[in-house]
């Protein structure tokens, strides 16, 4: 029949139409997914942010206390502060010797047991040592605990290093207002140990033992008040 050829044709066309129709949506599809890709790999492609260059702010400053030395201990930056005690024997043992400080004021006392002493006083600063007395003189250094230097009295001269010393350690003396008594002073050793010299009718001969505890000594009876020297006493010991 005659009608059949534009049927024919027509359903051509529609195949046609469809075929194309398919095509066109698994382009479309495939450039979508193609974009995609792309801007996957431009985002994982693109560079991080820089960091801030901006610097950091300045820490608070530390209240934490700067170490340094305690007063007392013979750094030598300043006057020589507290109460310090030194004492020891002088190079080769023939005398003893005992240094107080206190604030800076200084005195010392140096014999050797028998006939011969001398009472110093001075400073104590900035690292120095300077002491004198009617019969002699001591001068030298003191840090790290100790003090180093040379003493006279009277003739002899020795050299020392004498180190801190705790309490009963250091340097006595009779009472002044007994001294018709007992006119004594001794240094106190860090063993304990008590080297002094007495002053009798003109004379010098070894000081009697004292009683660290009650500070005391008997003599003829009588109890003699053994005072510790002291830098500041208006005498100066």
């Amino acid at each position: 029949m005659k009608f059949k050829a534009p049927l024919i044709t027509l359903g051509a066309g529609l195949v046609v139409a469809g075929v194309l129709y398919t095509l066109n949506v698994d382009l479309s599809n495939d450039v979508e997914k193609n974009n995609a890709a792309a801007n996957q790999t431009a985002t994982a492609a693109a560079p991080a942010a820089p960091a801030s260059t901006q610097p950091a702010a300045d820490p608070p400053p530390s209240t934490a206390p700067t170490s340094g030395a305690p007063a007392g201990d013979g750094s030598g930056n300043a006057a020589q502060q507290g109460t310090v005690t030194y004492a020891g024997s002088v190079d080769g043992g023939a005398a003893s010797l005992a240094i107080v400080v206190n604030n800076g004021k200084a005195i010392a006392y140096v014999c050797d047991g028998k006939k011969v002493e001398a009472w110093l006083n001075g400073t104590m600063a900035n690292g120095k040592v300077d002491l004198k007395g009617t019969t002699g003189s001591l001068t030298g250094t003191y840090g790290g605990g100790q003090v180093k230097g040379n003493v006279t009295a009277g003739t002899k001269s020795w050299g020392f290093t004498v180190k801190t010393a705790a309490p009963p350690s250091g340097l006595y003396r009779s009472a002044a207002s007994l001294r018709s008594k007992l006119d004594a002073s001794w240094v106190v050793l860090p063993d304990g140990k008590q080297v002094g010299v007495q002053r009798k009718n003109g004379e010098f001969s070894e000081a009697p033992p004292f009683d660290v505890n009650s500070r005391t000594a008997t003599v003829d009876g009588t109890q003699v008040p053994i005072e510790a020297g002291n830098p500041n006493a208006s005498s100066g010991y």
